[in-house]
This record gives C-alpha cells, structure tokens and sequence, in this order.
C-alpha cells in the first residue's frame, strides 16, 4: 500500500512439472516408425513475477514469466541395414519467455453512467534450444526456431459502457501469426498440416438489460464482422488440414436470481 487510495502488491512464483513417459509413447505407430529405447521423461519449470494494484478508477496487473519445457518428444530421421525409419525421441528443449499487461480504467459520465477501457495484453517468445528436426529423411537442428502454435502477441482489448440497467461490451481480440512446425515452414503443405497459420483480429459485442430486480437479458454476436480465420494446423484428429473458425453468430439469454425468500420483486 503506497497511499490512502494506492493499494498494490508485488508477487512471484515458480513451479516445476514433468510429463513421464507413458504406455503409448513406447508402441510404434506403424511398422516405419520405431521407439528410443532411451526415452526421458518431460521436465519443465514455470517462473514468474509482476506487481498488481488498483486505485479507485484503475486497476492493473503487470508481470513477466518463463516456461522451461526439456526432453520434448518428437520424430526424426533414423538409419540402419533395413533402411529409413522414423525414431520417437527426445528432440530437445523450448523456453518461451514473455511479458503480461492489464490496465482497466473506468471514467465516470452524466447521467449515472460510466465508460470502462481495459486491455489484457502478452508479448511472448518461445524459442527452442538444442533440437532436432526430421526434414524428409534428413534431421535438421531447430535451434533459435520458434515453437509452434506460440505466436508473438496475443491481445484482448475493448470498452464497457454502463447507463442505469444497460451495459454494452465492444471486444477486440488480436493474435500474431504462429508456426505450425518446429522448421517454421511458411508454405502450406498440400494437405495443409504445416505451414504459417495467419494473424487474425475477432470483434464481439454484447450487452445485458436489467429487467427487473431478479431477470436479466443478455445478447451476444460472436464476430461480429464475420473474419474468416483459423486458430491450427492439426497434424492429426481430426486429420491434416486447419481449423476453421466459426463465423458470426447470435445468442441470447435470461438470467433469473431468486431472493432468499422467494419472492420476486418488480
């Protein structure tokens, strides 16, 4: 607390995880691909720290982090008498450092109404160290590359507007482009499971009505603008390809709070 009306609070934390190697991990998947004998288990930590506070109109949250991810699993490009096969392995470690911000201010306006501003906003880079690729039938080192589906910034930012029973919410969601591949491969392949998954921005606007005491009516439109996007490249399930968004969508719903002695009042 730095004054009467400042109150604030510094923290930091760290914590460890592993990820053990397990059953499936030791079964082939075809009869080209074979296991390490030597598997590690996944270890990673996560480091952080920031400061909070809040006075009467604003309030924010601004802190840095680390995530350490070692002995990642993966594929790559193994030899012997009977040929080219692929090896389950270890292929190294990431670490994807960044920094998080939240200001929210709210502004007082005539008539009993107020206007709120608020952003929730990462800068992050995660990178990987010491790794190996397989690139068709040759292994390639990833170090420095970006991790996949980890893009640079990821924002969420609006306005909140509040008139007696009335409150409207204008959202604006941005997120950077991203890498489907550890080789950060640009190009889509022609099924579509590697490649550069495009930046996109998502407005979705809401607002409640206060009917009474006790019911409440809500309405959403999900992007609102309608933006064709999609969020990954799956290698897998579903199959390869990408994952299209949704696209405008509209819902709407009552909320009714009944009083402990319940009675409903107008």
């Amino acid at each position: 607390m730095c004054s009467s009306d400042l109150h604030g609070n510094a923290y930091a934390g760290w914590s460890q995880a592993y990820r053990p190697v397990i059953f499936k991990d030791l079964i082939p998947g075809s009869p080209l691909e074979r296991v390490d004998k030597n598997l590690d288990d996944g270890r990673g930590y996560t480091l952080e720290a920031g400061y909070r506070g809040r006075t009467e109109r604003l309030a924010w949250d601004v802190g840095v982090f680390e995530l350490r991810y070692d002995n990642r699993m993966g594929t790559v490009a193994g030899f012997d008498a009977s040929g080219f096969y692929n090896l389950r392995t270890n292929i190294g470690d990431s670490r994807t450092r960044g920094a998080e911000l939240f200001v929210q201010h709210v502004w007082p306006l005539r008539g009993g109404r107020d206007l709120t501003a608020f952003t929730s906003t990462a800068r992050l880079d995660g990178r990987y160290l010491d790794a190996t690729a397989r690139v068709g039938t040759i292994n390639v080192a990833v170090d420095g590359n970006r991790v996949q589906s980890v893009p640079d910034w990821i924002s969420r930012s609006g306005f909140t507007l509040r008139a007696g029973r009335v409150s409207t919410t204008l959202l604006v969601s941005y997120t950077a482009d991203s890498f489907a591949d550890a080789r950060n491969t640009v190009l889509p392949s022609a099924n579509g499971a590697v490649g550069l998954v495009p930046a996109y921005t998502v407005v979705d606007f809401s607002a409640s009505l206060e009917l009474t005491k006790n019911l409440s009516l809500r309405v959403s439109v999900n992007n609102l603008l309608d933006e064709q996007y999609f969020t990954k490249r799956p290698e897998f399930y579903p199959g390869p390809g990408v994952w299209p968004s949704d696209g405008r969508s509209v819902t709407a719903s009552f909320r009714l709070m009944l009083p402990q002695g319940g009675t409903l009042r107008r």
